[in-house]
């Protein structure tokens, strides 16, 4: 219905997928779906209908123009004096917990038979794994991952094991058995900050203008920076580390700035409702198992070493559950895990912890996907 160089109309139909994905995300129902999985889900459907094409020149522009935006934009905050003195013991555990992504990802690669993605899945698995979302599709997009079959497969994995892994680490924050055995100054948890980030004003035109103008220069700097020494696959590396400096040294008055992380999530819901379109159900359900065998074993080796790091370490049962949330669901699960247990001291360690992931995401990502694949 919709033809592929109808560029407006689809677009429509995308941003129309975007609110309700959103909209959905607001009820009971879609917190536990995810708004991304509606969006993937309709978009699909819509696909297989034939109501808006799998392939299509505007599809193009949203990889190689939106998503490095949306990661730039996510990046404004940044600020690694911040991370390094808020995150505190907090960052420890998340370290053990991304190197354990790490060895978990590679381990799987060697276990496993993931097909002739395996270098690619290894990639964007262990980058969504220490910081998001946006981590998979900066990495996809960096080594050349545009399978949107495959693509597809892996976000929805990613969401029924990942959903399964928060909720088992839910209910053992309540268990006595980890709680006794994690105590170390346990007993400080529930003093000091807030028991929420402070609610941000809503962003006016000279925010989205300036985080979008910083973003895009960013962006302009990082491709050329990549293209002069011959990376140009790479580009993102260099996007992350322009926008990281231009996050520290600007910390004072872009804190100040409204809204950026808005304007980013836009462009990825976006981004997978572009995957939706152009996913094979038959394809997806083939690589379903493997994919599933090779998170539980991500899994199951981050758990042993931030474990294990927790106890050379000295942590406790709180900061390792908010590191683990942080790498697995990201900086906006952590905060809500430390509201929902009054860990009042540990809901700003979770952003900065998460906002390190957005920084080291990407690098893992794209080393292990050399690694896995030389």
């Amino acid at each position: 219905m919709v033809p592929a160089d109808n560029a407006f109309a689809l677009l429509a139909v995308f941003f129309l997928l975007a609110a309700v994905g959103a909209g959905l995300e607001k009820t009971a129902v879609g917190r536990r779906v995810s708004g991304v999985m509606v969006v993937i889900a309709l978009a699909i459907a819509l696909a297989h209908f034939n109501v808006i094409p799998s392939s299509a020149p505007v599809y193009g522009v949203i990889w190689t123009w939106l998503v490095p935006l949306a990661i730039a934009l996510f990046l404004l905050r940044a600020d690694l004096v911040g991370i390094v003195i808020e995150g505190g013991r907090t960052l420890v555990a998340f370290l053990f917990g991304a190197a354990g992504v790490v060895a978990g990802a590679w381990l799987g690669a060697r276990l496993l038979d993931l097909g002739p993605f395996e270098a690619e899945y290894a990639g964007v698995f262990s980058a969504t794994y220490i910081g998001g979302s946006l981590n998979y599709a900066a990495v996809a997009e960096a080594v050349g991952f545009r399978d949107p079959s495959a693509l597809a497969t892996g976000v929805a994995i990613d969401n029924v094991v990942g959903l399964g892994y928060l909720l088992l680490v839910g209910a053992a924050a309540t268990w006595s058995v980890f709680r006794s055995r994690f105590a170390w100054r346990a007993e400080l948890l529930e003093g000091g900050a807030s028991d929420a980030p402070e609610a941000q004003r809503a962003p006016t035109i000279i925010d989205l203008s300036l985080a979008l103008g910083l973003a895009a220069l960013a962006c302009a700097g990082g491709m050329a920076i990549a293209a002069r020494l011959g990376q140009a696959p790479y580009a993102i590396l260099y996007i992350t580390l322009l926008m990281v400096a231009i996050a520290t040294l600007g910390r004072r008055w872009l804190q100040a700035i409204a809204g950026p992380e808005l304007a980013a999530m836009l462009f990825m819901y976006l981004f997978f409702a572009m995957l939706g379109a152009g996913a094979d159900l038959g394809a997806m359900a083939g690589a379903a198992p493997a994919l599933f065998a090779y998170v539980l074993v991500i899994f199951a080796v981050h758990v042993v070493f931030i474990l294990a790091g927790a106890r050379l370490c000295r942590l406790n049962h709180g900061e390792i559950v908010i590191a683990s949330t942080a790498c697995i669901g990201g900086p906006p699960i952590a905060i809500a895990f430390a509201v929902l247990f009054g860990w009042r001291r540990l809901a700003v360690p979770a952003v900065a912890t998460g906002v390190l992931g957005y920084v080291l995401g990407n690098f893992v990502g794209i080393g292990l996907y050399e690694v896995v694949g030389g």
